[in-house]
């Protein structure tokens, strides 16, 4: 039997970065922009976005229209106007530059793409972490301590079994909490993850894991419970073996840069480096020959420039003997000539008997009928004596 032996876990492969996830930040100026501010918005891009999944495209709608300008509702003439969109494209959210004029606003304009408060407490931790709970409270305070307490009961349960996983983590999962009146300053994260970017009533919770990537649906209300974020996190530490779904390795990854601080200590935390291009390769085909429930069974992270990623890459096939070498003639198929000869053999001397049985009853009549005949004649000659 030939196994390919997989080394990665579930959280492993959340580390890694394809290359095919990238946000877009538009940036619309018009020719009221002055060429100073559009070369700052350039210089502020490379600095800040240069180690993130979101890449930079400053648009001058002054050399005319664009596709993508349609879906801001309004803009402001000589103000540069932001436009984040999903990586499959579908979804977009405007990113409004700052009115309050500080003293770099474009950096601050930028950054909000990439940066805030809760993303970089979510970095601190996702990296030692064996799993990250998000979790955003809803205006609701019975649901939300409800569903507060399900969280921590389903961190509680996980947690015992993590020595008894394949790969051990020595960090247990953490939550990390986004209270309601805090939401609004949080709006790219919660947009990107699928969660409501106003207050609601209804609490809300997301697993996370590596690089700030969703295992599961967002889970609202009702079905914050501890079953379902425990079925998420015992996930996050099962190997990537060809039975699992790939959909868990696939969620979306929220907007954040990372720089040489994560990279450093992600390498440290994980034995590997999920950087190298062997690694990225090898993850790549884990992902994309395994079963898929996306629709049309489309592979969302498989990468598109897999010739390149795949640059050094080797792969190991392990022999598994699990008994003695099979010879070329099997002794089943011996047996199986020889048990019709074995099951002929009876037929013949079964007949054999069968018709000396005959032959004897034959000869027996015969000698009955000629003890009778000769019976008769003996009375015959009595009585003509006797006369």
């Amino acid at each position: 039997m030939t196994s390919h032996a997989c080394r990665y876990t579930v959280r492993d492969v959340g580390f890694a970065d394809l290359g095919n996830e990238r946000y877009t930040f538009f940036c619309f100026v018009d020719g009221q922009v002055s060429t100073e501010r559009a070369k700052q918005l350039g210089q502020a891009a490379g600095a800040l976005l240069g180690d993130s999944n979101v890449r930079f495209e400053l648009v001058n709608l002054a050399k005319g229209d664009h596709p993508q300008a349609k879906r801001l509702a309004k803009r402001e003439p000589g103000v540069p106007a932001g436009l984040l969109l999903s990586p499959d494209g579908e979804l977009a959210w405007p990113v409004i530059f700052p009115a309050a004029k500080p003293d770099n606003p474009e950096w601050s304009f930028l950054a909000s793409a990439v940066s805030s408060p809760t993303r970089n407490k979510l970095l601190r931790k996702l990296i030692p972490a064996y799993a990250v709970v998000l979790f955003v409270e809803g205006t609701d305070a019975a649901q939300t301590r409800r569903a507060r307490a399900a969280v921590s009961d389903a961190i509680g349960a996980i947690t015992p079994l993590m020595p008894q996983m394949p790969k051990p983590v020595d960090h247990p999962p953490e939550m990390v909490v986004v209270p309601a009146e805090r939401i609004a300053e949080e709006s790219v994260l919660m947009w990107s993850l699928g969660l409501d970017t106003e207050p609601v009533p209804e609490p809300q919770a997301v697993v996370l894991m590596g690089r700030g990537r969703r295992v599961g649906q967002p889970l609202r209300g009702g079905l914050v419970t501890r079953t379902a974020l425990q079925e998420s996190l015992a996930v996050v530490g099962q190997d990537c073996e060809c039975g699992l779904d790939r959909v868990w390795m696939q969620g979306e990854r929220f907007p954040l840069s990372w720089g040489r601080t994560e990279k450093t200590a992600a390498f440290k935390e994980l034995g590997f480096d999920p950087e190298n291009p062997q690694v990225k390769a090898e993850i790549s085909r884990i992902i994309s020959r395994g079963p898929n429930s996306r629709p049309g069974g489309a592979t969302q992270t498989a990468s598109s420039n897999f010739d390149q990623l795949a640059l050094g890459y080797s792969e190991e096939i392990i022999e598994i003997e699990t008994g003695p070498p099979v010879a070329t003639e099997p002794p089943a198929v011996k047996e199986v000539i020889m048990e019709p000869e074995a099951e002929a053999k009876p037929e013949p001397v079964e007949l054999e008997s069968a018709v000396l049985g005959q032959t004897r009853t034959i000869w027996w009549t015969l000698a009955v009928i000629a003890a009778v005949t000769l019976a008769g004649g003996g009375l015959l000659l009595l009585r003509k004596v006797g006369n």
